[in-house]
């Protein structure tokens, strides 16, 4: 948090901010409102375009329109239509039928609906039919295009009136028209990939569309956005087609058609080019951005930087770092005060330097002195204990072995003098056995009071833990203790009093294998530790149990004589070995945890280095 304010106050970051203002802020308004010109622009286009495109495909069909208008009206106003006679009425149609693939039929009825060329229907006269009287009344009649029954072809039919010379209706010519040219001319049309033209009635039925027939299978049959009572002769704009799909779309009412005409195309695509300027108007912006930001940076670095590095080594030098300089080739007022302070800073290091040597030495020897201190102080209380205890021990056994013979060879007189029967003599076996139980007690009192000096020799510590795993083996299989045993043959050599160690090893493992009453894994392995100050290599015992854990309370006292957690334990037997393991120059460690187990460390030193790493290689 300190950094970041740090960083926001600094001189360069207040450049920074201003060139913001005054640069980017005005260049950041002038592209928004570049790129929203360009892309109204870009979006009136193609809107243009598509309606363009629908005026010049409506205005080509009304000129188709026109014409087949005019060429019906020249047929009608021909001699051969006009005398009514079908032997000269039907080979003039199949002429005209011949040479114009247009027309898929043309039928001529005379004034009384009687038809005179062309197979129409089964009726005999259509004289009461809307549709002819509609053509004889407005000489000219263009119904909604239709859609072929078999085929489903798009067709018109135009009805002309046929009159005499006075001008009088004759009859009546009718024309079924097939509508392929117009939906040629509006297929050819291209809208990219997904822009479509095509035809619908006023209702929004389907009249011309290149995928008309696939549509009408799919039960598509018109668009859902045409209603009759909202006629627009034009319209453009963004919708949801008949597909659902958003779209551009214009339409134009072609008037002798009496149809619509509608294009549309997928926004995404009509827009593309709309969407593509912005992103690329904004990837300039963004990299016009950066790139002049990080010349800005630069530059404004070049100013504020030596002034930063200062600031940061007077902070530092306040901190006691004395290892940073400051280097420059300026010849200004920045590069005068940063060379003064380089030699203030040179003198005040010196000055710093000499005081840490002395502190640093004092330090030491004070170390050093609380080290002796503290261990003449263990050795001194340890001693004072061993003393009061020597002096108690004697006491003990002279006070308490006496009358202990005294009162053994009395019951073993007693036991030969009484005829006892064997309650009584089991009685006398237990005050023996108490008896002989209360002397081993003293004399192990009496180990730890006045433990006798190792007598050293090389040992092999395997060996001297498998004997001991040996005398136990049958407590082991009693309580069903699993043994994970991993011991070299041969490890680096030790010295030390194998009587001592296999005490001690026998007393690490009988406490183990009583924390585990229920079972468990009792787990021996070794390895080589190095003290870091002194360098001494020492070879580790690890015996690990997995029994209850020692609470954390009592592990400062497990080595504190009369120190038991056990029920009729004496609280000697840890005690005996932290003093042979301290009489051998090595070291106990314990690691315990609640309800997962114990392990005892025992570090011996290695002797003879070089001898032993021959020996392991």
């Amino acid at each position: 948090m300190g950094s970041f304010l740090t960083g926001i106050h600094s001189l360069r970051t207040k450049f920074m901010l201003l060139f913001f203002i005054f640069f980017f802020f005005p260049y950041g308004l002038l592209t928004i409102f570049s790129v929203s010109m360009s892309k109204g622009m870009m979006k009136k286009s193609t809107i243009d375009h598509l309606q363009n495109l629908v005026e010049v495909k409506e205005t080509a069909i009304e000129q188709w329109l026109k014409e087949r208008v005019s060429d019906g009206k020249t047929i009608a106003e021909s001699q051969e239509i006009k005398s009514l006679d079908p032997k000269r009425i039907t080979p003039f149609l199949s002429l005209i039928k011949h040479f114009e693939r247009a027309y898929l039929e043309i039928w001529v009825l005379n004034s009384k609906g009687q038809l005179m060329s062309g197979n129409l229907s089964t009726k005999t006269s259509f004289e009461k039919e809307e549709w002819f009287h509609r053509a004889i009344k407005e000489d000219i009649l263009i119904l909604r295009p239709t859609l072929q029954p078999k085929s489903l072809q798009p067709a018109i039919t135009i009805s002309f009136s046929i009159k005499d010379a006075s001008g009088r209706p004759i009859g009546v010519l009718k024309e079924l028209v097939d509508l392929t040219y117009i939906s040629e001319l509006i297929s050819e049309s291209k809208l990219g990939e997904t822009g479509e033209l095509f035809i619908v009635n006023p209702q929004g039925e389907f009249v011309l569309h290149h995928r008309l027939i696939e549509l009408f299978k799919k039960g598509t049959s018109k668009v859902p956005y045409f209603k009759k009572s909202q006629f627009e002769p034009t319209y453009t704009g963004v919708y949801k087609n008949y597909t659902g799909n958003v779209v551009l779309g214009s339409w134009k009412w072609i008037p002798n058609l009496r149809c619509y005409l509608i294009a549309e195309q997928d926004t995404e695509e009509a827009f593309y080019q709309i969407d593509l300027l912005v992103k690329k108007a904004f990837i300039i912006f963004i990299i016009s951005t950066l790139f002049i930001l990080g010349i800005s940076y630069w530059v404004i670095g070049r100013v504020t930087s030596p002034v930063k590095h200062l600031s940061e080594t007077v902070t530092s030098f306040a901190n006691g770092h004395f290892e940073k300089t400051i280097s420059t080739r300026r010849k200004d007022e920045i590069g005068r005060l940063i060379a003064g302070f380089n030699m203030m800073a040179e003198k005040l290091k010196k000055a710093y330097t000499e005081l840490e040597g002395k502190v640093e030495t004092s330090n030491k020897e004070l170390e050093i002195a609380y080290q002796m201190l503290k261990q003449r102080q263990e050795q001194l209380i340890r001693s004072e204990k061993m003393a009061a205890l020597g002096q108690l021990s004697a006491g003990i056994a002279h006070e308490m072995r006496t009358p202990l013979t005294s009162i053994k060879i009395f019951i073993q007189s007693l036991e030969k003098e009484i005829d006892l029967d064997e309650n009584q003599k089991e009685d006398f076996r237990i005050i023996m056995k108490e008896i002989d139980r209360i002397n081993e007690n003293i004399t192990r009192f009496l180990n730890f009071a006045r433990p006798e000096e190792p007598l050293f020799q090389s040992i092999n510590v395997s060996t001297l833990v498998k004997e001991a795993i040996n005398l136990l083996a049958v407590k082991l299989k009693n309580s069903g203790i699993r043994m994970d045993i991993s011991l070299p043959d041969e490890h680096p050599p030790v010295e030390g009093d194998p009587k001592q160690l296999a005490q001690v090893f026998l007393n690490i493992l009988l406490n183990a294998v009583e924390a585990m009453p229920q079972g468990g894994t009792l787990t021996i392995s070794s390895g080589v530790k190095v003290n870091p100050d002194s360098r001494q290599e020492f070879f580790q015992l690890i015996i690990k149990d997995t029994g209850h854990g020692i609470p954390e309370k009592d592990r400062p006292y497990l080595f504190d004589p009369f120190f038991t957690t056990k029920t009729g334990g004496t609280g000697l037997g840890l005690s005996i070995v932290y003093s042979i393991i301290q009489k051998h120059n090595g070291q106990i460690e314990v690691e315990s945890e609640l309800g997962k187990g114990s392990s005892f460390i025992v570090s011996l030193p290695i002797q003879e280095e070089g001898a032993w790493r021959e020996l392991s290689s």
